[in-house]
């Protein structure tokens, strides 16, 4: 698992530190594998910043296996199954961020008391 976490943390964290930058703000705090999303975030701006990893990395796994599919030989298959693999461990570290998106979409159509 450390291993996972050194090799797709960074590219991971990357991605929500450029989001950020995209809408004009800055991360609180970040490491190699945290990024601390400003609060004050509007739910467009918060689903973006967190989710832009997500859309990177099954994008291009879905890429990947749209390349499989249309793959002329044996080599291009392969460089496509690589690709699709590596995209598709990527991905599966946005899980958590996805489960984040949705909390705060079913917070914020949650009826205030």
């Amino acid at each position: 698992m450390n291993i996972l976490v050194r090799v797709f943390g960074p590219p991971h964290e990357f991605l929500h530190l450029l989001a950020l930058r995209l809408i004009g703000r800055r991360a609180v705090s970040f490491t190699r594998s945290q990024v601390e999303i400003p609060a004050d975030l509007t739910t467009r701006q918060y689903v973006f910043v967190a989710g832009l990893p997500a859309l990177v990395f099954w994008g291009a796994a879905a890429a990947g296996l749209l390349g499989m599919l249309n793959a002329p030989d044996a080599g291009r298959f392969a460089l496509a199954l690589v690709v699709t693999a590596v995209a598709a461990l990527a991905g599966i570290g946005t899980l958590g961020d996805l489960h984040l998106i949705i909390l705060r979409l079913l917070q914020d159509r949650s009826p205030r008391i």
